[in-house]
């Protein structure tokens, strides 16, 4: 098992945007696209195009010894996070409808359900396993490979968001040593609350 930087000319790029779309919002998911074809679509194209969250700078892929990918991890800094350069890329991939729902609502999304990240911040975005991986510690393996990262990039604490619903995710983040520092229930989208969780490294 390797934990590797996404390489465009050889990864699965359809399979790394399936699994985050799986990972996303149900309220986020509607931005992408107007289905899951669409969505997935979307997110390869800026997968590909890079200089966004998606970007492939951002995307690490687990894989075994035949190549195959287990599991991916979009991650970030907080010094490397632009708020311009994402919606200027946005502005290429979506459809101009959708990306004006994009700036209204994912705006309001990123405010109100997830982590405000300063400068000495390494965030967690997506983490998925393969459905046929699961089981396998594959999970607690980008966690250990993230914290990693986060070192080598002179962090101090490593954030991410996770929702009321998901008590699996919920359970493993804090077996590994995170800790909930804040919850997030947004009047705006009922039924979408989410818990702010950090490790911290120093």
């Amino acid at each position: 098992m390797k934990f590797v930087k996404l390489d465009t000319n050889k990864h699965d790029l359809n399979k790394v945007s399936e699994l985050i779309y799986e990972t996303e919002l149900t309220i986020f998911k509607q931005l992408l696209g107007k289905d899951e074809k669409d969505a997935t679509e979307n997110i390869k194209n800026l997968v590909e195009l890079g200089n966004n969250y998606f970007g492939h700078e951002n995307i690490h892929v687990v894989i075994d010894g035949n190549e195959d990918m287990m599991g991916i991890l979009v991650s970030f800094s907080g010094k490397e996070t632009s708020f311009w350069n994402d919606f200027k890329v946005y502005f290429k991939v979506l459809t101009f409808y959708n990306f004006l729902k994009c700036a209204v609502k994912g705006t309001l999304i990123n405010k109100s359900l997830t982590a405000s990240l300063g400068k000495d911040d390494y965030y967690l975005s997506n983490i998925a396993v393969d459905p046929q991986y699961r089981g396998q510690g594959i999970g607690t393996y980008i966690l250990k490979n993230a914290v990693k990262t986060a070192e080598e990039n002179g962090c101090r604490r490593v954030l991410l968001d996770v929702t009321f619903k998901n008590k699996g995710a919920k359970r493993l983040y804090e077996r590994f040593g995170f800790k909930v520092y804040s919850k997030n229930t947004p009047k705006l989208f009922k039924g979408h609350g989410t818990l702010s969780m950090e490790y911290l490294l120093h």
